[in-house]
């Protein structure tokens, strides 16, 4: 047996027939009579008429085939594609959120590790923070430290990346918040009104509609239903952030975001499964978040990092400061960059430390600039 065949066969038989049936069930197909034990037939009229056989017994010595005749029938009629279906029904009951970028530089279905990494930080950022904004609506979370919004972002899997320019997803297993460290776990035979209603499914619906609401009011140029809203539909100012910072939006980007809604429970109608962004969108974005986001005063303090970029005129005799990149980590234990123009004399010791990969410490003001973070009034010192 081929290591391919043999790969097959143990994918396939972790399939649970009982997790299929449960599917089309809730896919709206129907049931019809058998003449044979243990064997269940399904039928859908819409888009083509449609037959499935379902063994409802692992003995049948065609039980994979079966299985897979299933899932390409299932694959034809949903227009997706089989190993997306594949991973859905192999997954615990979830929702999965799917975050697709589409440039020149991801033609090949691969993305740059700090592009990757600054997708994935905040594509966490966006769902935690509708989380947060679930459990307390407010124009902006100083802080998010909620509980129940902790315990379902923990309760996220990264998914396998999937092709079509470059594909990542997170994985929202049903859970429910509970007052013990970790939530309460969904399965396949919780009632589809329990996983309906859990708190898993409560952020993922606000989530797309959070996105498609946004999309709307920036395009109809109607800001006032992000910025005037009523208390339950409050979108905060840490989203939208989490969505201008997913990407690098250039000339050619696109980024589409897209739920595949659990499969053992019943669709999702009222709510888009899809929503894209462009670099149009960001400047309205940026205006938005400026206006829900109460003035930054700054924090002043001592940083220590390092320096990861630093520029200036190039010819010396001109030279009558230096900017630098100085990368440090924050309160939250997150790596924070911020711009910070210094004198000839400190810039000169800036470029020794690029170089030899020093730490250094800047005493300012840390402030935020737009996207970016400056610090000013900023004192430099090498730490050898």
């Amino acid at each position: 047996m081929s290591i391919a065949i043999k790969s097959t066969s143990i994918l396939f038989n972790r399939l649970s027939f009982a997790t299929l049936q449960r599917y089309l069930q809730n896919r709206g197909w129907e049931k019809r009579p058998s003449k044979r034990e243990k064997i269940a037939i399904y039928f859908k009229e819409y888009p083509q008429a449609t037959e499935i056989i379902l063994p409802l017994d692992r003995d049948f010595i065609d039980y994979n085939e079966l299985i897979l005749k299933a899932i390409h029938k299932i694959s034809l009629i949903e227009n997706r594609p089989t190993e997306q279906i594949v991973n859905d029904l192999l997954l615990p009951p979830s929702d999965v959120i799917r975050f697709r970028v589409e440039n020149r530089r991801t033609e090949l279905g691969l993305i740059s590790f700090s592009e990757g990494f600054t997708l994935l930080e905040n594509a966490k950022k966006s769902l935690f923070s509708t989380a947060c904004d679930l459990v307390n609506p407010t124009p902006y979370h100083k802080r998010m430290s909620y509980k129940s919004a902790q315990q379902f972002i923990e309760s996220c899997f990264l998914g396998q990346t999937e092709r079509g320019s470059f594909v990542a997803s997170v994985v929202c297993p049903f859970v429910n918040d509970t007052v013990d460290e970790t939530p309460s776990q969904l399965s396949l035979f919780s009632t589809e009104e329990e996983l309906y209603l859990s708190f898993t499914r409560r952020v993922t619906k606000r989530y797309m509609k959070t996105l498609s609401k946004l999309k709307i009011a920036i395009e109809s140029g109607d800001h006032d239903q992000i910025e005037k809203p009523d208390v339950s539909d409050v979108i905060s100012a840490n989203f939208i952030e989490s969505i201008v910072e997913l990407g690098e939006y250039g000339d050619q980007d696109m980024i589409e975001i897209s739920t595949s809604w659990s499969s053992i429970t019943k669709e999702v109608n009222d709510v888009p499964s899809k929503v894209t962004f462009t670099k149009d969108h960001i400047p309205p974005m940026l205006a938005i978040i400026s206006r829900l986001k109460p003035q930054d005063e700054g924090k002043h303090g001592h940083f220590v990092g390092k320096v990861s970029k630093a520029q200036a005129d190039p010819n010396p005799d001109n030279r009558t400061e230096g900017e630098i990149t100085f990368n440090f980590i924050g309160d939250e234990e997150k790596i924070i960059k911020a711009k910070v123009f210094l004198n000839t004399n400190d810039f000169s010791k800036a470029l020794d430390a690029l170089d030899k990969g020093l730490n250094v410490k800047v005493t300012g003001l840390l402030k935020s600039s737009g996207k970016s973070k400056i610090i000013e009034n900023s004192n430099f010192q090498l730490l050898e």
